[in-house]
């Protein structure tokens, strides 16, 4: 009986110790979220099998999918802005009351690609909610559609913002989150004295340039005038509201100010056209009126082949992005 009974105890503890291996270590799994400055945990393969593969889980795994090359390809898809927003989120939930229910991941394809294999992701933005009690296996893993923050089911203003993330993974989980914290400057101590001062320095400016009578002078007001051209044909309003950005980076991690395609914009390139009309604009009309006012008909007529020339130059560098733009080919009759 003695060795029934040991046999037994041996048997349950040997289960009762592979069932605690099989549990995930949620401590150091929030180790690696205390570990990422943005309580975002990235996911590589071995944090992939160590955490999500597996029958069970006592947390829900909240994964974000992302690609360089298409964040660089397509910039108005905001993947920049929107993975920005995800770690809004992960910050909330991380130091909200409910921190060990759910955790955040990202499945970045120049890490590893298994994660887009298990779930067959071939399009971005693409954020999925895998429950803890949802068996993870090598294979192609199914999700519900109400586990998948897609563009078509998912309402709201895109891109998502954290308070969206927050109602997807509250909703499906029941975890509590801290308020979002967004950092800005109307947080900082010094914003206000800052703006007072600044309030107080454009005030006494303003006044002495009032008293020297600068405003009167013609000359400021074109160079304003200029300036409001450029900032408008430049699509300067566009890119406020669009939330374009001015450049961004190549896979090689240099500055790229031109997207050769038609799938995207960026705001350095209506400025270089900005600048071009200017300069076409400026030069005829220096050719028009400034050039003929000249008394010496040498310097006269050099200055407008000059312009002349800027105008030309001008307008065929237009022409020229634009047929790196668009693939259209000028053709010239002449």
């Amino acid at each position: 009986m003695m060795t029934v009974r040991m046999l037994l105890l041996l048997v349950v503890a040997s289960l009762s110790l592979c069932g605690a291996l099989a549990q995930p270590n949620v401590a150091g799994l929030s180790a690696l979220r205390q570990q990422s400055r943005d309580r975002v945990i990235t996911l590589t393969d071995e944090v992939l099998s160590e955490f999500i593969m597996g029958r069970s889980r006592p947390y829900s795994a909240v994964i974000y999918y992302s690609a360089q090359q298409v964040s660089e390809g397509n910039p108005s898809l905001k993947l920049d802005e929107l993975r920005r927003e995800y770690a809004y989120a992960a910050k909330a939930f991380a130091a909200g009351p409910d921190a060990d229910k759910v955790f955040f991941f990202e499945a970045a394809l120049e890490v590893t690609q298994k994660p887009f294999a298990m779930l067959q992701v071939n399009s971005l933005p693409y954020v999925v909610r895998i429950p803890g009690s949802q068996a993870v296996a090598q294979a192609t893993l199914e999700l519900p559609k109400a586990d998948k923050m897609l563009p078509e089911n998912t309402k709201g203003a895109y891109p998502w913002p954290a308070e969206t993330f927050v109602a997807f993974v509250s909703g499906r989980t029941g975890a509590a989150a801290a308020e979002i914290d967004r950092p800005s400057i109307y947080k900082s101590p010094f914003f206000p004295p800052v703006i007072f001062g600044g309030v107080l320095t454009a005030a006494y400016l303003g006044y002495k340039v009032y008293a020297l009578g600068a405003l009167r002078h013609s000359a400021i007001w074109a160079v304003l005038s200029l300036a409001v051209f450029w900032f408008s044909a430049s699509g300067g309003m566009y890119n406020i509201i669009r939330g374009m950005p001015f450049f961004i980076r190549d896979r090689n991690g240099r500055l790229q100010f031109f997207l050769t395609s038609r799938q995207g914009q960026l705001g350095a390139e209506g400025f270089m056209l900005g600048t071009l009309y200017l300069m076409v604009g400026g030069s005829l009309a220096f050719v028009t009126y400034l050039a003929p006012r000249i008394s010496s008909s040498r310097i006269r007529d050099s200055c407008s082949l000059v312009g002349a020339l800027i105008a030309a130059s001008s307008m065929y560098q237009t022409f020229k992005l634009w047929n790196l733009k668009t693939g259209y080919k000028h053709v010239s009759y002449f």
